[in-house]
């Protein structure tokens, strides 16, 4: 269930808080009064398009936030832990539109992409709008309904992830089934690559980087022999010069403090630092002898790993970019050469797995349209016993289905919705033959429908009730609150007749204030109480508050239609205090005049 929608700096909206409820929640309002934006911002919540437009003159950015009551469904926790996201008793998604392009999306907090939320909000609300309408001339759409009111949707999955795996086989099978000079040529070409790879001997992935570092210490051996001279030179001395080696000096030194020590035994720590040192000195010049005599200064060798590095570097450039990935090329060669050169073997193996990659879709599709066709006949006649109640008694609903000549990711059917609108009337495609009116009481019968299977917990109808009025639109109401006896049902009405059967009802006006010397427009969301409600009935009937007439015509249909359940918003009967809850019940619809 929505519970919540908060909207900042939305077109003509500063800032306002809708508390919907639970049953049928009615807004109205004039025409331009601002319901179409409370549309476009539940429209942003359910993954619709962005566009700064929408933002609020004098403002950066605008923000839509929604707090929906989620009960334990799979598909939606599938979906929120397929983004990472943990899943609980309340969702909270937030939009946030900035004239800079930077819109973001959250999800409990974490950030989503648009694709993600639209995974997400999928299976939280069903929009019923006139474009819906449209998409209901497409085959597809109608056979998703279909699906929906037999609950086939895992069947539907399945089938679809059969269709692929079929078309992969097909494609396998239609490579191997290439011309025969092709193959051969193919052939040729493999082999050039496995022998050039196997004549360079790659096995080690890190052999370049080795080489680099071997040619980086032969190209520097000079100057390393050099230090190493030099060092040696220092610690052990040389025949050439008089001055002492380290060594030497250290074993004088240590003599000399020695003798010293009877004088100042604190010395006695000297001499012991003294030994530490003699020893640490020994085992540098025997290191720094051994390095020195380890040093390579062979020119062979040096153009060996240049040539070796040069080779390296044109199978990188061909079969890489690195040497692991020319490595794991080779196999691959080789694999590919085995199976061309068993080409009859391999062929026969990509047969069979086509036949029976199709035979597993076919036997599966062939089960799923037997539970179409029983879907099918069921959804026929509730949808007709359903339009009967909406003054189309006369009419008669049925769904074709025809096999298609070339399976889809659907399966093997093809769905059509046949009307006859009144007695006596052949039957015609839906899209086609039936009125505006027609069509919207249509889409409303199929909705309540499925509504009872329960897999939706949340219906949003924008102007459901188009195209018709009088007794038929009392029945159209009556609907709407019969599908919101166990779902939250959102409808934007222009019709008092539709308005009268709401739970919660909520008023759209526009004002214009003037802020520091400058006109501004904003529209605000307001819950009416009962008086309200007979107000703003009066005014949807044509009159006003002032209507005598009106005003008993909308008193008398709130007590033929008005719902046996209570409201949130307080109400008139049995209540002195009204007014005054009713202000209360404002002050959580926030308005601001900026």
């Amino acid at each position: 269930m929505l519970r919540n929608l908060r909207i900042q700096n939305f077109a003509i909206i500063d800032e306002t808080t809708i508390h919907f409820g639970e049953g049928l929640n009615i807004i109205s309002g004039e025409t331009g009064a601002g319901k179409s934006i409370l549309m476009d911002a539940l429209m942003l919540i359910l993954g619709g398009r962005a566009s700064t437009d929408l933002i609020r003159h004098g403002s950066e950015e605008a923000s839509v936030e929604a707090l929906f009551e989620v009960a334990n469904s799979e598909e939606l926790n599938r979906a929120l832990e397929s983004a990472g996201i943990d899943s609980g008793e309340e969702l909270i998604v937030k939009r946030i539109v900035h004239r800079s392009g930077k819109n973001r999306i959250f999800v409990n907090g974490s950030m989503v992409n648009i694709a993600t939320l639209q995974k997400i909000t999928s299976s939280l609300v069903d929009l019923c709008s006139q474009h819906d309408q449209q998409l209901l001339s497409k085959a597809d759409e109608q056979l998703f309904w279909i699906d929906r009111f037999g609950d086939l949707d895992q069947q539907r999955l399945k089938i679809r992830q059969l269709f692929q795996s079929w078309k992969e086989k097909s494609k396998a099978l239609e490579d191997l089934s290439t011309d025969s000079s092709m193959r051969e040529q193919r052939i040729d070409f493999l082999k050039f690559q496995i022998q050039e790879l196997e004549e360079a001997s790659l096995t080690n992935a890190n052999e370049d980087v080795e080489i680099q570092r071997d040619l980086k210490l032969l190209e520097s051996a000079e100057d390393l022999f050099s230090f190493s001279a030099e060092a040696e030179t220092a610690l052990f001395g040389s025949e050439n010069s008089e001055a002492p080696s380290i060594l030497d000096s250290i074993g004088n030194l240590s003599n000399r403090i020695k003798s010293l020590v009877k004088l100042d035994p604190k010395l006695e720590t000297a001499v012991d630092l003294l030994a530490q040192f003699k020893i640490h000195a020994d085992e540098l010049a025997i290191f720094l002898r051994s390095y020195s005599q380890s040093l390579s200064r062979d020119e062979s060798k040096l153009e060996e790993l240049n040539a070796r590095s040069a080779l390296l570097a044109k199978m990188k450039k061909k079969y890489g970019p690195t040497l692991q990935e020319a490595i794991d090329n080779f196999q691959a060669f080789q694999e590919e050469l085995g199976k061309l050169e068993n080409h009859d073997s391999s062929l026969k193996e990509a047969e069979v797995a086509m036949k029976n990659a199709l035979e597993l879709f076919q036997n599966q599709a062939k089960a799923l349209s037997k539970l179409r066709a029983k879907s099918a006949k069921d959804f026929s006649k509730q949808v007709e016993k359903e339009l009967a109640e909406l003054h189309m008694g006369g009419a008669r609903f049925q769904v074709e289905i025809h096999e298609l000549e070339t399976p889809s990711p659907f399966g093997l059917d093809q769905v059509q919705f046949q009307i006859a609108a009144n007695p006596g009337e052949t039957m015609g495609p839906l899209n086609k033959v039936a009125s505006g009116g027609e069509l919207s009481r249509v889409m409303l019968a199929m909705h309540n429908v499925v509504s009872s299977r329960g897999n939706v917990g949340v219906y949003l109808f924008d102007e459901v009730d188009a195209g018709i009025g009088g007794s038929t639109a009392i029945a159209v109401g009556a609907k709407l609150q019969s599908v919101a006896a166990n779902n939250q049902v959102i409808c934007i009405t222009h019709l008092p007749q539709v308005a009268v059967f709401a739970n919660l009802h909520f008023h759209v006006e526009k004002m214009v204030k003037k802020i520091e010397g400058k006109e501004r427009t904003f529209a605000r969301v307001i819950p009416l109480n009962t008086d309200e409600r007979e107000i703003e009935l009066a005014r949807m009937l044509g009159g006003n508050s002032k209507d005598k007439a009106s005003l008993a015509n909308a008193r008398a249909m709130l007590e033929r239609y008005q719902p046996k359940s209570p409201s949130r918003v307080s109400q008139k009967s049995g209540n002195k205090s009204g007014s005054s809850k009713t202000s209360k019940t404002r002050e959580n619809v926030k308005t601001s005049r900026s």
